[in-house]
């Protein structure tokens, strides 16, 4: 007996749980330096900011809607290093691509994919003690 993997399914699986894209926005146009990967970087509240800073830009991933939300974060904080951000504000998640798919038997109700968005952050004092 030969098992048969339709087309569509395996399509459907990629849109699902397929690739994260992402892409940075800087709002300043200056070049900071980035940050190195063992750089801590904190996802924090506009409400509870206590020192100043200054928006310079913005992060976005484009991620299938059934990863692990670990993805998605980890890709923004990558790119917010790669701009020299000091901190991610503002997080937000989005369904994207809703409708309904068909694959053979298997049908996916609901959305494909998630936009994930945050602000990147510099603060603009000293760091405290």
């Amino acid at each position: 007996m030969q098992i048969r993997f339709p087309l569509p399914l395996a399509f459907c699986a990629a849109v699902l749980t397929g690739c994260v894209s992402s892409r940075a926005i800087n709002y300043s146009g200056e070049a900071r330096p980035p940050k190195p990967a063992s750089y801590a970087m904190e996802i924090l509240e506009f409400s509870k900011l206590t020192r100043p800073y200054r928006v310079i830009g913005i992060v976005q991933v484009n991620a299938g809607a059934k990863l692990n939300t670990r993805d998605p974060i980890r890709v923004l904080r990558d790119e917010a290093r790669a701009m020299g951000g000091d901190a991610l504000v503002d997080l937000s998640q989005q369904p994207v691509g809703a409708g309904m798919m068909s694959g053979g038997t298997a049908i996916y109700s609901g959305h494909a994919r998630d936009l994930w968005t945050a602000k990147v952050i510099v603060w603009t004092d000293a760091k405290p003690n």
